[in-house]
């Protein structure tokens, strides 16, 4: 090869390689690095806080206390006569139903709740029943529009093994009475004589806290 040639070929070369540094210069100033962040270190005594995202706790649907509904009164029940009336210890009235005097003094001051009642226009001999209240009320109506001045009704009220009495009414013509009675928990019946009348109507009543505690069942 002459010398001509190898001047020609290093000439070429030389240029390319110029021509290439110019297009990127980057080659000249060595390996490229990615920037740091330069991180602070702690100051000595300083507490390091670390913050802890914030939760909301799941709501629990709050519990909310509904009263008890009251349960309401029983509807009075009804004492009928009885087809057996000659197998009762007693089965017709004293003679002198004055010794029972007048109407008790009604109970004004305390609400009276009727848990049964006896109801007709003829007399007879009530099925025998009991009554848990300690203390209860004879309510007694006479209705006699007809002829009033005829109407006549009596009742007495017997324990049921012997036939003793305990309480007696009688209401001349129309009107109502009114009698206490202390004897619980045991059978008694009625003895009712009628007379000229309409209808009578007998309730027997308690007071609320005596009902509210005792709560009389119908059998």
């Amino acid at each position: 090869m002459k010398s001509g040639d190898i001047v020609t070929i290093a000439g070429g070369l030389i240029i390319v390689v110029v021509i290439a540094l110019i297009a990127n210069p980057h080659y000249l100033s060595g390996p490229v690095t990615a920037p740091v962040t330069p991180v602070s270190a702690p100051i000595a005594g300083t507490p390091v806080v670390t913050l802890v995202p914030k939760t909301h706790p799941t709501p629990v649907p709050a519990t909310i206390s509904v009263p008890a509904t009251p349960r309401p009164d029983d509807p009075p029940y009804r004492i009928f006569y009885s087809n057996k009336p000659f197998t009762y210890p007693k089965f017709k009235l004293p003679e002198n139903m004055e010794t029972f005097g007048a109407s008790d003094i009604p109970m004004r001051d305390q609400e009276l709740v009727p848990f049964a009642y006896v109801e007709d226009t003829r007399g007879g001999l009530t099925q025998l029943f009991s009554v848990p209240y300690p203390v209860w009320i004879i309510n007694t109506t006479v209705i006699a529009n007809r002829t009033p001045q005829y109407g006549n009704f009596r009742m007495v009220l017997c324990y049921a093994n012997n036939g003793t009495v305990i309480e007696g009414e009688e209401i001349l013509n129309r009107g109502s009475s009114y009698r206490i009675v202390q004897t619980s928990n045991t059978d008694v019946y009625m003895i009712i004589t009628t007379a000229y009348i309409d209808l009578y109507h007998i309730s027997l009543e308690t007071p609320r806290n005596y009902y509210d505690t005792y709560r009389m069942q119908p059998v």
